[in-house]
């Protein structure tokens, strides 16, 4: 084994002995006076130098390496803050045209990726809407593409995560049908993922080779298209309600066709966001009787009375909704059981006070409630929570108030 200098020289001090072999060393050594010292070293350092050396060798290190984290994280915060203005952007859009166009502009100005196009799945129901190339096709071309769902399936075919290429060396095939496609160098397709399965997807475009490359960071553009999801999904709600009634008259609450879409949606929203949603089943049970004794007059009295007291003891983000002739259905966003049990009950004292004198016989309703909440046990759909309220209604396990 080799030794170094120090290693030597702790080896000398501990073993004099050593010189009784070699006494010319010694006497080399005590050759050498005092003033003399110290001797020009051969190009090596001592221990202490070495050491000091090291030290400024990693505080340099150390120094490099923070600069280059703070500028990350100023790079990286820079770019949280893009996405948050677009992601608001996105979400506050009102249609399609409006939605793709903002994404559009606002990805090619602050990131520079000068080409993007989204595309959706026709003739599926993700959106709660169908033919949408026949619907939405025509002022979008340029920024909007259709396809089916197969080949939608075919480019996530690896599982519904961004498909990355660094070189576009043929023709690329997303942006197949557009002016631009000689001038991609490099592309991202990133899904629109809506309740687990492939809706859509989101395509960038750039003129650089390897700007897109396997290995890059994608979770940023994952979260834009997570948003993308969402705003798209509300405004094809909001179009097909627009065309259709959906308050019920006497009630002044939304009526039965817009209980499938917006369960769908709200159920949808607390699953990704790991939110609470809670759901109030109510039933009058005497309305047929009262109504066959006392007239359709009487039954919208009381349904116009149970309507306000729903409306006075709920939230403005509660989603207040008429099922069938004697039932009511309450959405309660970020509500867990506990929460909407209090509910319950406010419900229940408010309805206790209602007294019909004029219907001799029916002055107080029959009513009961029934709870559903997720997350819950079983409850892995919007129809399982729907089960579930519906459950507690037939158990009757709150409290049902008597006909005086």
């Amino acid at each position: 084994m080799r030794m170094n200098k120090d290693q030597i020289a702790i080896y000398l001090n501990e073993h004099p002995e050593f010189f009784n072999d070699y006494p010319e060393l010694l006497q080399k050594i005590k050759a050498v006076e005092l003033e003399d010292l110290p001797l020009e070293p051969l190009g090596t350092l001592s221990l202490a130098d070495r050491i000091i050396k090291r030290a400024h060798d990693d505080k340099e290190h150390l120094k490099s390496k923070l600069e280059w984290m703070l500028e990350i994280s100023q790079a990286n915060e820079k770019i949280q803050e893009h996405l948050f203005d677009i992601e608001r952007l996105i979400l506050t859009s009102s249609n399609l045209d409006q939605l793709v166009g903002q994404l559009r502009e606002e990805i090619a100005s602050r990131f520079a990726i000068p080409h993007v196009l989204v595309c959706l799945v026709d003739g599926a129901d993700f959106f709660i809407e169908n033919k949408l190339k026949d619907k939405y096709g025509e002022p979008l071309n340029e920024a909007l593409k259709f396809v089916d769902r197969e080949t939608a399936t075919r480019w996530f075919a690896g599982g519904n995560k961004p498909v990355l290429r660094g070189e576009v060396k043929e023709e690329s095939e997303w942006f197949a049908d557009s002016d631009l496609n000689e001038s991609i160098e490099s592309e991202a397709l990133i899904p629109i993922v809506v309740r687990k399965q492939v809706a859509g997807a989101i395509v960038l475009g750039s003129g650089k080779r390897f700007h897109f490359h396997p290995g890059l960071r994608t979770d940023f553009l994952e979260r834009m298209a997570e948003k993308m999801a969402i705003a798209l999904d509300n405004i094809f709600l909001i179009d097909r309600l627009s065309r259709q009634t959906v308050v019920d008259k006497q009630t002044g609450l939304y009526n039965r066709s817009y209980l499938e879409p917006v369960l769908f949606r709200e159920f949808d929203l607390a699953r990704r966001r790991q939110k609470s949603l809670s759901c109030i089943k109510l039933h009058i049970d005497y309305l047929n009787e009262l109504i066959d004794t006392w007239g359709e007059t009487a039954g919208e009295t009381v349904l116009a009375s149970f309507g306000k007291i729903l409306k006075t003891n709920s939230r403005s983000c509660d989603i207040l909704i008429r099922t069938d002739i004697g039932e009511f259905l309450a959405l309660l966003p970020e509500i867990d059981y506990t929460g909407a049990a209090l509910m319950a009950k406010r419900i229940l004292k408010a309805l206790n006070q209602l007294n019909f004198e004029e219907f001799s016989g029916f002055e107080s309703p029959d009513v009961r409630l029934g709870i559903g909440t997720f997350p819950g046990e079983s409850i892995h759909s919007h129809r399982d929570l729907l089960d579930a309220a519906s459950r507690g209604l037939t158990e009757g396990n709150i409290v049902r108030k008597k006909r005086a």
